[in-house]
């Protein structure tokens, strides 16, 4: 068989093919490997998707009510409360709930969140006349807390719905510690509040 055998010539040619294939194969992994292993120790920085993922960041961005012009707390012990666990974890709405009670509060409801879990801290919901107690009461959370208008209730109800939910890490006052509380200092407006307005409900919660 001759040296310019065509049949020979196809075979070194797919064989030079196949090795630069798989040279191409094995620089690729080698690079891949290479820069995992640099993210992994931190020799090289992890891509970063431009957002954050935060939940309370998301919490904190809900349109609040702003609280009465003028308004100044109140005595914590004359606010009626129903306290919900947004969370999966059992008996959460029951042990809030009891301190709240130790410290003075009428405690009207503790039960499951229907709504299922509140990716958040804590959030109190009310009516319209409530705002003065929910942003009253929102001092004994040590959290990130946010007051929501509840447009379903009676405008005239002044008790409030305390929210627990998964961000939640044991932020409450102790018992003595909300005691000491005290009525009539001024209450300062959330920034970039919503003025409650009879026509415009700010949100809905249900």
């Amino acid at each position: 068989m001759s040296a310019s055998d065509p049949r020979s010539e196809y075979r070194r040619h797919l064989q030079h093919r196949q090795k630069v294939v798989i040279g191409s194969v094995l620089v690729a992994l080698a690079i891949v490997l290479v820069t995992s292993i640099g993210v992994h120790t931190g020799l090289l920085p992890s891509y970063d998707p431009g957002f954050s993922a935060d939940p309370k960041a998301s919490a904190t961005s809900v349109a609040q009510p702003c609280p009465p012009a003028g308004a100044t707390t109140v005595d914590l012990t004359t606010i009626q409360v129903r306290v919900y666990n947004g969370t999966q974890n059992a008996g959460l709405a029951g042990v809030v709930g009891d301190s709240l009670e130790r410290a003075g509060m009428t405690i009207l409801e503790r039960s499951d969140w229907p709504n299922g879990d509140y990716n958040g801290d804590v959030a109190i919901s009310t009516s319209r006349a409530g705002l003065t107690n929910a942003y009253s009461l929102a001092r004994a959370f040590n959290g990130i807390v946010i007051v929501l208008l509840d447009t379903n209730r009676d405008p005239t109800d002044t008790s409030v719905s305390v929210i627990i939910g998964t961000d939640y890490t044991s932020g409450l006052m102790s018992p003595n510690a909300i005691g000491e509380l005290t009525a009539g200092e001024s209450i300062k407006a959330p920034s970039s509040c919503t003025s409650v307005a009879p026509e415009e409900p700010v949100a809905t919660v249900h």
